[in-house]
């Protein structure tokens, strides 16, 4: 009889530890060869990628164990890890593992095959699933979990939800009956799990728990719809970790298209296998539990770019030892999020994504304009970051830009990196959506705003601050100070409280930090941080009385730069008037957009650090000297990489 031990639990645990010794039991005689390509079987290696999201490329997220006691108690830094992308060292952004001090997210899809043959495997996942939970949060993770169970037809059990006892009473009503007709549908099942909703800022993982082979569309039954391939591009658009515990050998016949262990390959890193007859499966459980709790989670930014279906090879090393993976391009100049696979669930009716190409999204591009200031046209200042490791660092020269202004170069007549000898001038503007979904970006903020401003000191920039607040009101906390105790003890003062009716007066904030005065000879900068979409005037409400086209207008002609940290779904419906993302694109380069759920708030606020203090000043006088309102485009060459904007100008 099989040993069908292999506990549930332990692949949920594998995922996370990735400490399984056992090999593929060799094929019997009536089993067909399938592919060569080798299974990634976790713990057959020191350094093993369990997971690569790149939804929100340019920003990638891989998920890494390392098999030595250091690496499985969390011991490892920064520095102990090296990240190539097709070859090329890549610059790590940050690097969390789930402890008391750093908070994790993970969204786990549990697919359970509940066929007669999976009785004893459904009995120990029943005792087991309340270990797991336990174990999830005292490691810190930030967990939501789904339950799909299979045979011929899918069944979703528990839809997502972060109350483990709403799993628990899942799992408890699975129930082995009939199926013993293999194979089932389990690529449906993966599907169904896919179109369910990961949060885009969480790691994305399945667990598929079977004994037996897949249908597959045309396989002389209309049981399936989808084919290996198929659902293996699915799995790397999503970025979503798939693990595996299946039969290394069936009483069948395995082949390319009924043998889930080809999945498993055609996923490279992000995919993993456990024969679920090499141990006890209540072990098996163990280990997937420790997987999960025994990860890295390292994020950064890519300065490649590439066409939408590419995919990518990440490689991570750890001293001599390195695993690789692969990763899906699925948008380049739009918005990145994940492609709809199938109809979105009921579930799902009310989060819209809403595509907006031609956004200028922080980190996309090797150069980036950040702002124009045209307040003292002539003399136009420009404010320019370089995204490679020179141009971080203040290393290029003059000689190294072009200017062009309405296709004309420029003479450039000054030049100044911040973080070097010559003191900069910053006004920077925070607006926060202080509405209840914003409790923990409010906490982060609190946590690193001593760190902001020590770092903008230490950068030699002369900076001013301000913080305004808004729900359906506006309310100034701080007006402009250059002291960091008081806008730190303003920031402290901040409490997340209400305000869950979309949208809020997000344009009306903007235009009372516009009221402020910026200092002319400084760079003028508005922080804009929500989760919503704005009011508008004529919307129906009283609440705002401006436009997304009207404040741009007044952006463009304080010379203001402006960062938007804000969603890409929301629970309601993006338009043109009321996503502030629009907003963004009317700016040109003067405006730049961060999702704020493609990474922990605390790594999106050191990225803005880093653009505030890793910026070129690059002053020039325009030659156009003509009368009257008028938009002017600014062109910035480094070597082959560019970025254009404009700025706007009145003169009576």
């Amino acid at each position: 009889m099989k040993e069908k031990k292999v506990c549930i639990f332990f692949i949920l645990a594998c995922i996370i530890t990735i400490i399984i010794s056992a090999s593929v039991v060799a094929t019997s005689s009536n089993v067909l060869p399938t592919t060569d390509t080798p299974l990634s079987i976790p713990g057959t290696s020191v350094v093993e990628i369990t997971g690569i999201n790149a939804v929100n490329f340019p920003n990638v997220i891989t998920y890494v164990t390392v098999n030595t006691p250091e690496g499985k108690q969390g011991e490892l830094t920064k520095e102990d890890f090296q990240v190539y992308e097709n070859g090329n060292l890549m610059e790590i952004t940050s690097i969390k593992f789930p402890d008391k001090k750093n908070r994790t997210k993970l969204d786990l899809a549990i697919l359970f095959d509940e066929t007669g043959s999976m009785s004893e495997e459904i009995s120990d996942i029943k005792i087991k699933v309340k270990e797991l939970t336990d174990n999830l949060a005292s490691a810190n993770i930030d967990c939501r979990y789904s339950l799909v169970s299979f045979r011929d037809i899918v069944s979703v059990k528990q839809e997502w939800t972060s109350d483990t006892s709403l799993i628990k009473n899942a799992v408890d009503r699975l129930e082995a009956d009939g199926g013993d007709d293999a194979p089932e549908v389990n690529l449906d099942a993966i599907e169904t799990a896919l179109i369910s909703g990961f949060r885009p800022d969480a790691q994305h993982m399945i667990i598929d728990i079977t004994d037996s082979m897949t249908h597959y569309r045309d396989d002389g039954t209309s049981f399936s719809q989808y084919t290996i391939p198929e659902t293996a591009s699915h799995l790397l658009s999503n970025g979503t970790s798939y693990i595996l515990v299946g039969p290394a050998s069936v009483s069948g016949q395995f082949n390319v298209h009924t043998d889930k262990k080809e999945l498993v390959k055609a996923l490279g890193g992000s995919g993993l296998f456990i024969d679920i007859h090499s141990d006890e499966f209540s072990v098996i459980l163990d280990k997937i539990q420790a997987i999960i709790t025994q990860t890295y989670t390292i994020s950064y930014y890519t300065p490649e770019f590439y066409p939408e279906g590419k995919k990518v090879t990440l490689e991570v090393q750890v001293g001599p030892t390195t695993d690789s993976g692969q990763f899906t391009i699925l948008k380049q100049d739009g918005i990145s999020r994940t492609a709809p696979l199938n109809p979105v669930s009921e579930e799902l009716d009310t989060d819209i994504i809403r595509d907006t190409d031609g956004i200028s999204t922080l980190g996309r591009s090797i150069v980036d304009i950040t702002g124009i200031n045209a307040v003292n046209f002539p003399y136009i200042l420009t404010y320019v970051t370089v995204n490679t490791s020179s141009g971080r660092v203040g290393d290029l020269t003059k000689d190294d830009f072009q200017v062009y202004e309405n296709g004309e170069l420029m003479d450039i007549d000054s030049f100044t990196f911040t973080d070097s000898s010559e003191k900069t001038n910053l006004d920077l503007a925070i607006i926060f959506d202080d509405t209840g979904s914003l409790v923990d970006e409010i906490e982060d903020m609190k946590e690193k705003v001593n760190d902001l401003t020590d770092r903008i000191i230490s950068a030699n920039i002369d900076c001013r601050y301000s913080l305004i607040t808004f729900k359906d009101t506006v309310v100034v906390k701080q007006e402009w100070t250059n002291d960091p105790a008081i806008i730190k003890n303003a920031i402290e003062s901040l409490n997340a409280s209400e305000g869950f009716d979309d949208p809020e007066v997000n344009l009306d904030a903007i235009e009372k930090a516009l009221e402020f005065g910026f200092r002319p000879d400084a760079q003028h900068m508005i922080l804009d941080i929500t989760d919503s979409t704005t009011h508008y005037v004529k919307d129906g409400t009283p609440f705002s009385n401006y436009t997304i086209p009207e404040t741009a207008g007044h952006l463009l002609t304080n010379g203001a730069s402006f960062i938007l940290v804000g969603p890409t779904t929301v629970a309601g419906t993006f338009d043109l008037n009321n996503d502030m993302r629009e907003l963004v694109k009317s700016l040109g380069g003067s405006g730049l957009f961060i999702d704020i759920h493609s990474d922990d708030f605390s790594a999106i606020l050191d990225r803005i650090k880093g653009v505030i203090t890793q910026t070129y000043i690059i002053g020039y006088y325009s030659p156009d000297k003509n009368s009257g309102e008028s938009v002017k485009t600014v062109r910035i060459l480094v070597e082959d990489n560019e970025d254009s904007g404009q700025y706007t100008i009145r003169i009576t």
